[in-house]
């Protein structure tokens, strides 16, 4: 690391307080909602809100004259006249003092709109990914430690219960010494897909490796990857990959992924197989996990218990807004804060660079590249003090969450 870049940290800028010392929201009533970005998750977020007992859509925000109103006619709003509509959608959320703005743009449009709204003070639920590039997740890490406003990415995958499920199980029986999750779905995307590099990687690839760490409880070290374009694929770039990642427990992690072949489709969440030193599970994606031990009678214990877990409950992108609101009322970090869900991102960026270098990648210095880059790109010269000051960003990682 060069002492040029990274400077003396002694005169950095501190960091706002704690996110927990934002002011709570009021848990009397319903959080007001603005969505920026009317296009197809626009419409799905605006559908929830209107739908949720914890928030109430009062804004959505788009540059396309008419699609603001679109999407509230869609969003089924008791009275789609009282939502108001904008091309800001931090302007928007100031105008109607909007307790959370939701941002499911084009990733291109992540890192202005986000740091616009945590300078205007405005908590932030963004879709994944959380930015375009690394250095710009990096930098809106600084300004969410410079506001102290939340800021949390919606991982869904987190919020099903099967998840939760194998969490635990990993829990009481590991620790793990191989993890793989397969992916197939026969897909032929419209639009940029076609010829975006890396495809399946950068649109489905966050889902399995955010899973990944949150079912394992650990992070991502190094990873090697290989992608193929078989000569039917549509897709200009590799559509089918196979990433293998070093984790921080000493187990691996596999994934492959392939949007490619026919028959036999998995699920949009995968099939996992998780290998533990006291126990097997594996998950279809969809139905209940199914869970072994080397013991006949705690499998059966084991195994009745997740199947007796029936309740209805929220999942995808509606727990998601469940918990950013519930985090927003009791005053704590969300789960897929910034600080916890940029290695998530980082695991795509690194896999990436192992398929384009075909060697291993190492995690962190990849992200001390880019926060090289960030520091460089940066506008505001309080975030840039801020990442000079970290001792690492993985460290930085740490200590935020």
């Amino acid at each position: 690391m060069s002492s040029e870049t990274l400077t003396d940290t002694s005169a950095a800028p501190v960091p706002a307080a704690e996110l927990t010392g934002f002011p709570r929201l009021d848990g009397d009533r319903p959080a007001r909602v603005v969505v920026v970005g009317a296009g197809g998750m626009g419409s799905w977020w605006a559908r929830e809100i209107v739908e949720s007992e914890v928030a109430e859509l009062v804004g959505v925000a788009d540059l396309v004259e008419g699609a603001p109103e679109r999407v509230i006619a869609q969003s089924g709003a008791a009275d789609p006249g009282a939502v108001a509509v904008g091309t800001d959608g931090v302007d928007l959320a100031l105008a109607v003092e909007a307790d959370l703005l939701v941002d499911p743009t084009v990733p291109v449009a992540h890192h202005p709109v986000t740091v616009k709204a945590l300078h205007a003070g405005i908590p932030v639920l963004g879709e994944k990914p959380v930015t375009e590039t690394l250095p710009e997740a990096i930098s809106l890490l600084a300004h969410a430690e410079l506001t102290g406003v939340p800021f949390m990415v919606s991982q869904s995958r987190r919020f099903f219960r099967q998840v939760r499920q194998l969490r635990s199980f990993v829990a009481a029986h590991g620790p793990t010494v191989m993890t793989s999750a397969f992916f197939s779905l026969f897909t032929e995307m419209e639009g940029y897909r076609r010829t975006q590099r890396h495809p399946l990687l950068r649109d489905m690839g966050i889902h399995a490796f955010d899973t990944a760490r949150y079912i394992l409880d650990a992070d991502p070290v190094a990873v090697t990857a290989v992608g193929a374009r078989p000569e039917w694929s549509v897709y200009h770039h590799d559509a089918t990959v196979s990433a293998t990642f070093e984790m921080s427990d000493g187990s691996l992690f596999a994934y492959h992924g392939t949007w490619n072949a026919r028959g036999l489709p998995t699920w949009w969440n995968s099939e996992w197989r998780i290998g533990a030193q006291h126990g097997s599970a594996t998950w279809d994606g969809t139905g209940v996990p199914v869970l072994g031990t080397a013991d006949e009678e705690e499998t059966a214990r084991l195994q009745a218990a997740v199947e007796a877990e029936t309740a209805p409950e929220p999942d995808q992108i509606a727990a998601s807004l469940v918990e950013c609101v519930s985090a927003l009322r009791e005053g704590r970090t969300p789960m897929c804060e910034i600080h916890e869900n940029l290695l998530s991102f980082a695991m795509v960026e690194a896999a990436v660079a192992a398929v384009d270098g075909g060697g291993r990648v190492e995690i962190d210095e990849l992200l001390e590249q880019a926060r090289l880059e960030a520091i460089t790109a940066e506008a505001d010269e309080d975030a840039r003090e801020i990442m000079r000051s970290w001792s690492s960003v993985r460290e930085a990682l740490a200590t935020g969450a």
